[in-house]
């Protein structure tokens, strides 16, 4: 296993080593790695002041504590892997009570926000996503070394100054923590963890097309993801052996990984069966996210060692491509493909011809075509709450089409989905299967808070919404703004403390959305244009197509089923505060064909943000009503 630390050890192994071998050996990991820049003089003087303020405060935890130096374990420039590339935890401290103190060391006289969110951010991303930390009890500590530093006060970070040479509120906690826990973890298993962080959409693609390999999520959420993917892949097998055809309904909520489960599932099938044996294929109704996809595999195709080991643009397909291709039925033999996935099916149209009042729905048109199969699996991946599209079909009447569709014909074509769904088929036979319901997030682990907001804040309840908000805003920057500049100056000091810039295909993303009815705001990247929306997406922050140049903003139409780091939102009009309550705007220009559209896509907008939300909002009554629901007012630097 490759080295994941600069320099660990017991700290017996520490208080042994000198400054001279200890800092040597981190600038010798540091020039080993290929996504690092040149080292800086100020990277290695701190190290050296880590050195010796850490063996000062830890030796003096043993004298007071009593405890053995060799039952404990110390780790310095820990590597996090994850969105935005690999970065470094300054010291990772491992308690044999179950207990891992993350310590952050600046050499300043104060620590902005950004750096306290920074140190928070490195102790989740160890306790849910390093394999050996999951479990453990964290601490978080922020560490500031310059002479007559000021110090702040947070909830979950503590701010720590050393006192000649030791810092007295770590040392404090660890000898409180050592004396009064019992001994219930081999600290020496840490070290031989692996890091299992769930990749973006855009990162698993890679994973899937150009390291050959499907992404490893070592949390509920993910063993969901992995046992679904299993027994679609069985499936698919039985179906081939057995000659027979299945319609599996998926349901996830937004953020569970739906889209990953659909891609890495096609891909898997194509790593085990060979690309010429079998040709699945994964089709989606959004155009942006097949685009997004597809310059995904150019963009890292053509800076890739191996090149493109599979036709992407073969195995993701938009959907209309497909459905040309079955609407002419002597042409569906042309069809090889025997797995299909459908994302986001719950977008089929409700007629093929929508100017036949008598036609009938995609679905109808998908089950023909499996039915005259002589083995096939559809897979129809669904949610609901985010419709934004005229002709869209809700999740329910999408269910009762495909109980229509099926029962043409007879039992000729099993139907498996969740219990969720299983009661609005009574026409046809339903083989309930819980594995196929994602009921948990993988984004993070706030995720689920983070729609609990969403929906408080679209319905009006400021009060409830500022409940969850005080939690939320701890670990998900929640901001609130009038003014572009100072949104763009808070995203742009976000991404340089939290992430270094790099060009891997998990690179930091932050940009701008706007509500395609909220009227004008900054050049709109059209959702038909790939040239446009596949780098907005893709690109490094240095590409003058990237989202990251703060220049254009995507709407909804481009934005659903497609995440940001960083979401920077520009609230419209045609969702405002007036006589305390949240409603449509009146106006005729800023209203949709349908009301719920816009409530749909403010559901898509608001949720885009992994890692933190910004929203810029110039109407003062709903300005107003956003403050109160818990956001924090970002003020423009006087700077």
């Amino acid at each position: 296993m490759e080295p994941l630390a600069g320099w660990s050890g017991t700290w017996e192994a520490f208080f042994n080593v000198d400054e001279e071998r200890f800092v040597g050996q981190l600038v010798a990991f540091h020039d080993s790695l290929p996504w690092t820049e040149e080292l800086s003089h100020s990277q290695r003087d701190a190290w050296v002041i880590e050195h010796g303020v850490m063996k000062r405060t830890l030796k003096h935890v043993c004298e007071v504590s009593g405890f053995s130096p060799d039952n404990t374990w110390i780790a310095f420039e820990q590597e996090l892997v994850g969105e935005g590339g690999k970065r470094a935890a300054d010291v990772n401290l491992v308690l044999p009570t179950g207990d891992l103190f993350v310590v952050e060391f600046k050499h300043k006289l104060a620590a902005s926000e950004h750096e306290v969110w920074r140190a928070r951010f490195d102790l989740k991303t160890m306790l849910r996503f390093h394999s050996e930390s999951i479990g453990l009890e964290g601490h978080c500590f922020l560490a500031l070394t310059k002479p007559g530093a000021t110090g702040f006060q947070h909830v979950r970070v503590t701010c720590d100054m050393p006192d000649n040479g030791v810092l007295p509120a770590l040392s404090t906690a660890l000898i409180k923590t050592l004396t009064t826990k019992p001994e219930v973890y081999d600290v020496l298993k840490w070290q031989q963890g692996d890091f299992y962080r769930q990749p973006s959409i855009l990162h698993g693609t890679v994973q899937v097309f150009f390291e050959e390999t499907i992404p490893t999520l070592k949390t509920d959420a993910g063993e969901n993801i992995e046992d679904a993917r299993t027994k679609l892949l069985e499936l698919y097998k039985h179906a081939k052996e057995k000659s027979k055809r299945y319609v599996v309904v998926v349901h996830g909520r937004p953020g569970a990984g739906k889209t990953l489960l659909g891609i890495s599932a096609v891909a898997d099938l194509v790593h085990t069966y060979g690309a010429e044996y079998c040709k699945p294929v994964f089709l989606s109704g959004n155009g942006p996210l097949v685009q997004v996809l597809q310059h995904t595999l150019d963009y890292h195709g053509k800076r890739s060692k191996k090149g493109l080991p599979l036709d992407g643009r073969v195995l993701i397909e938009d959907l209309i491509n497909f459905k040309r291709t079955l609407k002419q039925h002597e042409r569906w033999n042309e069809i090889e493909e025997n797995f299909v996935v459908f994302d986001e099916a719950q977008r089929a149209w409700e007629k093929l011809n929508s100017r036949d009042a008598k036609s009938q729905s995609e679905l109808h048109l998908f089950c023909d075509w499996l039915a005259q199969k002589e083995f096939g699996v559809l897979v129809l991946l669904v949610g609901d709450g985010q419709a934004i599209y005229r002709n869209e079909m809700s999740l329910e009447s999408m269910l009762l089409a495909l109980e229509d569709a099926l029962y043409r014909h007879g039992d000729r074509i099993t139907t498996i989905m969740p219990e969720l769904h299983a009661h609005h088929l009574k026409k046809v036979q339903v083989c309930q299967r819980e594995v196929f319901n994602l009921k948990t997030p993988i984004r993070q682990a706030y995720t689920e808070e983070l729609d609990r907001w969403i929906e408080a804040v679209l319905e009006g309840d400021a009060q409830r919404a500022n409940v969850v908000a005080a939690s939320l805003r701890l670990d998900y920057p929640l901001m609130l703004t009038k003014s572009k500049s100072a949104a763009d100056s808070f995203a742009r000091e976000h991404m340089q403390t939290l992430h270094q810039d790099n060009i891997k295909a998990d690179a930091f993303r932050m940009g701008w959305l706007m509500s395609s009815q909220g009227g004008p705001f900054i050049t709109e990247v059209k959702a038909k244009n790939a040239n446009l929306v596949g780098p907005w997406y893709v690109e490094p922050p240095e590409s003058n197509l990237s989202c990251c140049q703060l220049e254009t903003a995507c709407t909804e139409f481009a934005g659903q089923g497609l995440e940001l780091s960083l979401a920077l939102l520009n609230w419209g009009n045609d969702l405002v505060f007036r006589c305390g309550v949240l409603q449509l705007a009146q106006e005729r220009k800023y209203r949709r064909d349908q009301d719920h559209y816009t409530y749909g896509s403010y559901r898509v907008l608001l949720s885009r943000g992994r890692n933190g939300l910004i929203i810029k909002c110039d109407d003062e009554e709903t300005f107003q009503f956003l403050k109160a629901c818990g956001m924090s007012i970002l003020i423009e630097s006087t700077q």
